[in-house]
């Protein structure tokens, strides 16, 4: 499943992992099982949350639960994040009453997940947190799994005791579920079906909307419109072609779902900033 669906091979006795990204590298709109939070460490980036932008500076924290739509938009100032991503499987041992994951998921659903609007000191308390995390990921002593997990506690019992939640009713939380499911939808079938030709009226069938409050749909809750994000993922595929075949440009465009070979350098182009064989040649 993927808008797109981003499999992370992580651990399955200790399903963590870290790691730096660069704001000038776009992130096209995507989720995944795994809790992640990023930490600003230098310069500013703007990320796409379901159907809300956030720009993020130095030191900003930002959590995304997990399922998620995400995406991070191209930044061309010096800009780099720390990611962390761990599965909620991570907590099964935990005999405790937080061991219940749904309850861990919807603390990391309900609370304002920008740091900007929580207290100075929970803010502080989250980083010094983040600092640990950081400082034993990359040291790896003996016993830093162990470490690890302790961190990841603490910070689940600052979110029960410090950090404001959003307040949602019953039925914003049933709004917000079927949302998701009828994107889903969408993000499933454009993933079989992105070789194809995929018009907005299958589209709008898959969601069950019509034509017209489809589109109001999607862009409300992804940011961009249906068009954008088909192209963006077929660039995406056709990234993957580019870096990882032996195939000539021409096959990788209509293998991607492009046309002809002129929408394909286009569309590339405004995407990844470069032609496909310059991105190729540049990736070698």
């Amino acid at each position: 499943m993927e808008a797109w669906f981003e499999k992370n091979v992580l651990e399955p006795d200790f399903p963590f992992r870290l790691f730096i990204n660069e704001g000038s590298c776009p992130v096209a709109h995507h989720w995944h099982n795994e809790i992640e939070i990023i930490y600003m460490i230098e310069g500013s980036v703007k990320v796409g949350v379901n159907d809300k932008m956030y720009n993020l500076m130095k030191g900003d924290i930002l959590l995304i639960n997990s399922g998620d739509i995400h995406c991070f938009m191209p930044e061309y100032n010096q800009s780099n994040r720390i990611v962390i991503q761990f599965n909620l499987s991570i907590f099964d041992n935990i005999d405790s009453a937080i061991s219940d994951k749904k309850e861990i998921r919807l603390l990391f659903d309900r609370s304002k997940r920008l740091s900007r609007y929580w207290d100075s000191d929970v803010k502080a308390e989250m980083e010094e947190q983040i600092k640990d995390i950081i400082r034993e990921y990359n040291e790896k002593k003996e016993g830093y799994k162990l470490a690890l997990k302790a961190r990841l506690y603490d910070l689940v019992v600052l979110l029960i005791r410090k950090v404001p939640m959003e307040k949602r009713t019953y039925e914003d939380e049933n709004r917000q579920i079927d949302t998701l499911n009828r994107l889903e939808n969408v993000f499933q079938y454009v993933e079989k079906n992105y070789s194809l030709e995929i018009s907005l009226e299958q589209a709008a069938f898959v969601a069950g909307y019509s034509i017209y409050h489809f589109t109001r749909f999607f862009k409300k809750n992804t940011g961009i419109t249906f068009s954008q994000y088909l192209s963006n993922f077929r660039i995406t595929k056709a990234e993957w072609e580019l870096l990882n075949s032996n195939s000539n440009i021409t096959e990788i465009a209509y293998k991607s779902g492009f046309n002809s070979i002129k929408t394909f350098n286009r569309v590339f182009k405004e995407v990844k900033g470069q032609t496909p064989s310059q991105y190729r040649k540049s990736k070698i």
